[in-house]
This record gives C-alpha cells, sequence and structure tokens, in this order.
C-alpha cells in the first residue's frame, strides 16, 4: 500500500518543480483550472515543460510573489 508523504517544499535550497495537478492541491484551487491556465497565459504561473508534462517552478513562483529569496 503507498503512503502519501505530507507535501513541504523547501525551495530556498534547490529549485523545486510540482505538477501543475500537484501544484492546483497545494494552493487549494484544483477546482479552478481556469484560473491557473490563465496565470500561465498571463505569465505569473513560471511554468517548465520536460518530457510533455507541464511542471511549475515553485522557488520562481515564491520569488515572485515577494518570498524571501535565498
Amino acid at each position: 500500500m503507498k503512503v502519501e508523504e505530507p507535501f513541504s517544499p523547501a525551495p530556498e535550497d534547490e529549485t523545486y518543480y510540482l505538477s501543475l495537478e500537484r501544484f492546483a492541491e497545494w494552493i487549494g484551487m484544483s477546482d479552478q483550472p481556469e484560473v491557473l491556465e490563465a496565470w500561465i497565459a498571463s505569465g505569473k504561473l513560471p511554468m517548465r515543460e520536460i518530457a510533455g508534462h507541464r511542471l511549475v517552478d515553485l522557488r520562481a513562483f515564491l520569488r515572485a510573489e515577494g518570498k524571501p529569496k535565498p
């Protein structure tokens, strides 16, 4: 049986990527994909595409939101 570990990013230590779905869960917006898509289109949500997967650059997102830089 797979046990899911609680999510606790440490973006100050390294670059950290989340799937778009996991990011939406983390910020409580799983039911608002249109808002996330608008953030992507406007550049507010820093994304990378790796092997066909869209990933949120969490460190860049937190920096852009005014969180302290490491």
